[in-house]
């Protein structure tokens, strides 16, 4: 049940991150041949997170913090303060922008400052109880979440033009030169899974079905709206797929827009995200520094009040949009540096070359 339930998170992390900022960032690095750029940003995900287990499996019982432990403590801090200085910065900017776009689809009256404090709350309380109310509470999210998702997406299908599309092949090798390919890789948000290794064993082929679906998921946010505005057009919308759903008639619905359902879905991903952001934050300091009077909890709620005062001092959507690809630029890093160090130490320590451990 508990991998049924690390793979739904899996999937709600990438649904949360995906929805908004995703398709402009591939609509920036292709004209054509948008799949193209999805696969091959899948694909290298996929590579990463064989690498990550590989190196994961090394090291029975242990999470990444034991594993980065077992090489020094000065190795620890150095590899993973900057991770958790960027989840700070992740935690600010995802939850100010879903809130920028909550108040935009139905509370357009309401002070975005309060929208902060209570998503901020909620988190904070799912993250302080802990991993087991994380992943249960990912579990009901999920059953509300997923058919929104998918109603959203099949409902459109009314609107869709296929010559929107053409053509569909042909891919510039640019494309996957360009720096903001490795923003699209701050996107396969799999890091999480080492801090939860030495709760759980899982192999690589439990997560192939989460991830075939992540990557069904971002094709749908990417072709939706251009199959139904065009290419031309997408690319002056700030958010796509909300415009896409905005423009679709369900007045037959008791919502009589299809962006509430979409709102209440950004609601729920957005608080399992950021408590899973700031569980792992919690975990990392209080195994760094073992201060017995300073609990994980504490941490939890001091990075949390950086992040929130972070996200307040923000003075404009279009801002906090750029500093959310900044910090997943920052983030591809991590995803690059964290399973190939992991995977190597442990390569190295089962062929002896690093001594035999204590």
């Amino acid at each position: 049940m508990q991998r049924l339930q690390i793979g739904i998170v899996f999937i709600l992390i990438h649904l949360s991150f995906g929805y908004l900022v995703y398709p402009d960032l591939i609509y920036g690095l292709t004209r054509t041949a948008h799949w193209e750029v999805i696969m091959c940003q899948s694909l290298l995900q996929l590579i990463l997170i064989w690498i990550y287990i590989k190196g994961l499996n090394y090291f029975p019982e242990n999470d990444v913090i034991d594993i980065y432990l077992k090489m020094g403590r000065w190795v620890a801090f150095i590899c993973l303060t900057p991770f958790v200085i960027n989840i700070i910065a992740l935690v600010a900017f995802n939850i100010r922008l879903h809130t920028e776009v909550i108040i935009s689809v139905f509370l357009p009256r309401t002070p975005y400052w309060s929208i902060l404090i209570l998503l901020f709350f909620i988190s904070v309380y799912t993250a302080i109880k802990g991993l087991g109310t994380i992943l249960r509470s990912s579990f009901l999210i999920f059953l509300i979440v997923i058919p929104l998702v998918v109603f959203n997406i099949f409902s459109s299908v009314i609107n869709f033009d296929i010559h929107n599309v053409t053509p569909a092949w042909n891919l510039p090798a640019k494309s996957l030169l360009n720096i903001r390919f490795f923003y699209i890789l701050g996107f396969s948000s799999f890091l999480f899974l080492g801090f939860m290794a030495s709760k759980t064993k899982f192999s690589f082929r439990q997560l192939f079905l989460a991830c075939v679906s992540v990557t069904l998921f971002f094709l749908s946010v990417v072709y939706v709206p251009l199959f139904i505005f065009g290419q031309e057009t997408v690319v002056t919308l700030p958010h796509p797929f909300l415009e896409a759903m905005d423009s679709i008639d369900i007045s037959w619905f008791s919502f009589n827009r299809q962006t509430m359902l979409f709102g209440i879905s950004l609601v729920g991903l957005v608080i399992v995200a950021n408590s899973v952001m700031l569980w792992i934050t919690g975990q990392i300091m209080r195994k760094i520094f073992k201060f017995r009077v300073v609990k994980s909890s504490y941490w939890i709620i001091t990075f949390s009040v950086i992040s929130f005062v972070l996200a307040l001092l923000v003075p404009n959507q279009s801002l906090v949009e750029k500093c959310f690809i900044w910090s997943t630029g920052a983030q591809a890093y991590s995803m690059i540096v964290i399973p190939f160090t992991i995977f190597i130490y442990g390569f190295l320590s089962k062929r002896g070359v690093l001594g035999r451990e204590k």
